[in-house]
């Protein structure tokens, strides 16, 4: 075997070196040509020049990201060709696009093997496109079909661009594939070894999502998003043109492998050279070049040691990142593997190596093979490696390193005492969430999260009977021990006729248990609960408290209401006086519930959908039977266009917490109405309304911003007592200081009685229409009606008749003297004035 290198730039520049007497055109020659520019005019032109001036020899060439002569690195405008001479060597090349394997790197692997691999194959030399080719696929789909025959070489490279590669040999190019050349050899002995040496580096962090060699998560980040986080968002910006330089650090099989980063997805995710697999640990590298060189060193002694004829060809695979990470220092680690005979080879983008009857992809390390047909002994020693030119920065690094990985491992040995801590707390908190302090039972919460797993089973609410008074009676330390007892019994019943108990806020409790569906089933468990209760005394220290309970059932159905029919029936229970009810469907409270829960959804989408408007109702002048004022009154407009009344829904708003919204509405929509048109009008206020802050300030600010205050009358209405009476006299001071009118609604009939005359300050009284609808017929009322109007006179404030709804009525409250007029008689409420 003979070997030989040249750097050439031109075509003539090599013709002038190859005069050596050899015949370079066999098929027993294998020709590797390196590129140094990697622009495919440049590749044509010297595939074009090798095919035609060796035609029967082995081509394999690559671009690459700097060429290896001897110990130097060759030059991007230069480039490097090894003539390999076999004299006991058959060789036997192809060239694969990946469209011929379906555009997929492990049957393009696949279909490397099955063409080249033989029996008696010594070495596949084999370089693929860098960019497009999954190199480790690639490598799998060989290992399928030959995993025992060694593979060397590697990825190609475009000096960092990352743009597009390209590979050829005497069939073409190709920049999505590979070219291939197999040695065939009975006597061909080789030797491979392998330097890695880059430094993992701070925390582990786990791959939570890839798909083979593509990255989308780490640690449950974008994959770009890490590499912002731990090295800055400078380098993250430069990826993947950077990234080949900080690969993660994997371990496989115990040994390290890197894997740098290609191409960067609008997504975020990151591709690799080569796979990286979900749930993967992994740490960012960092280059030494202390450890880097002395370690190379070593790799190549020992490698040096176990030779056993001497090498007659040396070739090395190396990653670019260790070129561009040594930089002048990368002849210190070519010059050692030099001593082992002439060296060539390239940067790659990726490292085919071969150990362990498999053959794998590396980054970030240099490679290194050897060949030999003769068997002549080694003749040769290694000197020890020059570290003298080298400067303090990389055992800087290496300090640097050895730092963050001893406080990542100690942020890691304090993690998980956290977590132990997390967990222990967690259960704590859990306890207290879910079960109650006092009796020790799962609590309400729990119960909610086990309904959803009782489908079918019965649920039985059990409450005792005016607990309160024994709070009060006896203290609530003895109420706490009449729990408690309680519990216990409910405890003992559960666990001799199945089931589970829960303890419900204040003195309810809640039985889970699996009933057969039939009135009489869950009659019998109700009463085996009532009669261990009853035959309990509740003898608490000296004090005998005297227990009885209420309880409901009901089962628990899909629709989620089985608690809520239970509430129901106890409820039930509870105003009939019984000692318990079982929840059946045609119970008026159902019926009531259903119909309040659809006026609820009524409010909730009239307010969402704009459909809670004002009607105004005329209110006229007796003297002069014209339009005085309008009253403003609220209406919802339902989904199917139904103009509902106030009284429906009303008192379901406050109880939904939404009525305050609604007084919210008619006040923004009646004041601009009537900031447009000038007219006098009135708007009802509760005292509710009055007490609400939000409200209070929404009604001034509103006043304010139409300009309607000298329109404007207030109506203050109320059906409960109010023991605020400050807050209303201010409220009422502030009407007036802005220069709107006061009347006092409803009067006659609740709380709005004479006390307000004398306690509210106001302009206007308006008397309830209980009074006025019957008081052409109805003495008593015309009575009290009179005495009002007697009263009000003497008060100096005008008064007016609701509920005027016939001629009748309108004949004798104008013969009362009453000020104004309203009712159906007159004009009923209209979306529009008249």
């Amino acid at each position: 075997m003979k070997n030989f290198s040249f750097k050439f730039t031109t075509f003539d520049e090599l013709e002038a070196q190859l005069k050596l007497g050899e015949n370079l055109n066999t098929e027993s020659v294998l020709i590797q040509v390196f590129c140094g520019e990697s622009n495919k005019e440049n590749v044509e032109k010297i595939q074009k020049y090798f095919v035609d001036t060796f035609p029967k020899a082995h081509i394999l060439g690559t671009t690459t990201d700097g060429m290896i002569f001897d110990s130097s690195v060759v030059a991007s405008s230069q480039n490097v060709v090894t003539f390999t001479l076999f004299e006991h060597t058959k060789l036997e090349g192809k060239l694969f696009h990946k469209d011929e394997c379906n555009y997929d790197a492990f049957e393009l692997g696949k279909a490397v093997g099955r063409t080249l691999c033989k029996a008696n194959t010594k070495l596949l030399l084999t370089f693929s496109d860098g960019i497009h080719t999954n190199g480790e696929e690639y490598l799998n789909g060989l290992n399928i079909i030959c995993p025992d025959i060694p593979v060397a070489g590697g990825m190609a490279a475009d000096n960092g661009k990352l743009s597009e590669t390209f590979v050829f040999n005497n069939e073409g190019i190709c920049s999505d594939g590979s070219v291939s050349v197999a040695l065939h050899s009975d006597i061909l002995t080789l030797n491979t070894n392998y330097t890695f040496n880059w430094l993992p580096i701070g925390k582990k962090m786990q791959v939570t999502k890839s798909v083979k060699n593509r990255v989308f998560e780490i640690d449950g980040m974008r994959a770009v998003d890490i590499y912002a986080k731990y090295l800055g968002k400078n380098i993250s910006d430069k990826l993947p043109q950077i990234g080949i330089e900080f690969p993660l650090i994997l371990e496989n099989e115990d040994v390290n492998i890197g894997r740098a980063p290609i191409g960067k997805m609008d997504d975020g995710s990151l591709i690799f050279a080569g796979n990286i697999s979900e749930g993967t640990y992994v740490r960012f590298g960092i280059g030494d070049i202390d450890e880097i060189l002395n370690t190379s060193h070593y790799a190549v002694s020992k490698m040096a040691e176990g030779l056993v004829y001497k090498p007659e060809a040396v070739f090395i695979y190396s990653c670019m990142a260790r070129r561009r990470f040594l930089d002048i220092y990368i002849k210190n680690e070519l010059k050692a593997v030099n001593m082992l005979g002439p060296v060539s080879g390239f940067f790659t983008y990726g490292e085919f190596f071969h150990s362990q009857q498999k053959n794998q992809l590396f980054n970030e390390t240099m490679t290194i093979i050897t060949l030999s047909e003769q068997k002549v002994l080694p003749d040769f020693s290694l000197e020890k490696a020059d570290n003298d030119e080298r400067t303090t920065a990389s055992s800087v690094n290496h300090a640097i390193a050895k730092l963050a990985n001893v406080v990542s491992d100690e942020l890691a040995l304090l993690n998980e005492y956290l977590n132990k801590r997390v967990e222990e707390n967690t259960k704590y908190i859990y306890k207290q969430a879910y079960f109650d302090k006092l009796t020790g039972l799962p609590n309400r919460l729990n119960l909610i999260n086990r309904l959803h797993e009782s489908i079918g089973k019965a649920i039985i609410l059990l409450n005792i009977d005016d607990f309160t008074a024994i709070n009060d009676f006896y203290g609530h330390s003895i109420g706490d021990k009449v729990l408690q007892k309680l519990a216990k019994i409910l405890k003992t019943e559960v666990k001799l006729h199945g089931g589970e108990v829960f303890r419900l806020p204040s003195d309810e409790f809640a039985i889970i248990k699996d009933i057969v569906h039939t009135y009489d089933a869950i009659e019998n468990a109700i009463k085996e609960i009532l009669l261990a209760v009853e035959k309990e005394e509740f003898l608490i220290g000296n004090h005998y408290a005297n227990i009885t309970i209420t309880l409901s059932a009901a089962f628990i159905n899909k629709e989620g209401s089985g608690l809520i029919n239970a509430d129901m029936a106890l409820k039930n229970a509870k105003k009939s006086a019984k000692a318990y009810t079982i929840f059946q469907e045609d119970l008026e409270l159902v019926k009531e519930y259903e119909k309040n829960l659809n006026m609820a959804n009524q409010i909730k989408n009239a307010i969402a959908n704009n459909r809670i408007v004002p009607y105004y109702q005329p209110i006229f002048d007796v003297k002069s039977g014209e339009v005085a004022k309008y009253e403003a009154l609220v209406r919802l407009i339902d989904d199917k266009g139904n103009v509902i009344a106030p009284f429906a829904f009303l008192e379901i708003s406050q109880k939904i917490k939404l009525y305050h919204k609604i007084t919210e509405i008619m006040i923004e929509k009646t004041f601009s109405y009537f900031s447009k048109n000038g007219l006098a009008f009135s708007i009802n206020l509760a005292f509710s309304d009055i007490l609400n802050d939000k409200t209070y300030q929404f009604l001034f600010e509103k006043i304010q911003e139409y300009s309607i205050a000298s329109q404007l009358t207030i109506e203050i209405l109320e059906t409960q007592e109010y023991d605020q009476q400050q807050k209303v006299k201010e409220f009422i001071q502030d009407i007036y200081a802005h220069g709107a009118a006061i009347a006092i609604d409803d009067f006659g009939s609740g709380y709005a009685n004479f006390e307000h005359l004398t306690s509210i300050e106001s302009d206007f009284i308006k008397i309830d229409g209980s009074l006025i609808k019957n008081i052409d017929t109805n003495k008593s009322a015309y009575l009290i009606v009179e005495t009002i109007v007697d009263f009000v006179k003497k008060l100096d404030k005008k008064l007016v008749a609701e509920f005027v709804h016939n001629k009748a009525i309108y004949d004798v409250i104008k013969a009362m003297g009453i000020d104004y007029i309203q009712g159906y008689y007159l004009g009923k409420p209209k979306p529009e004035v008249l």
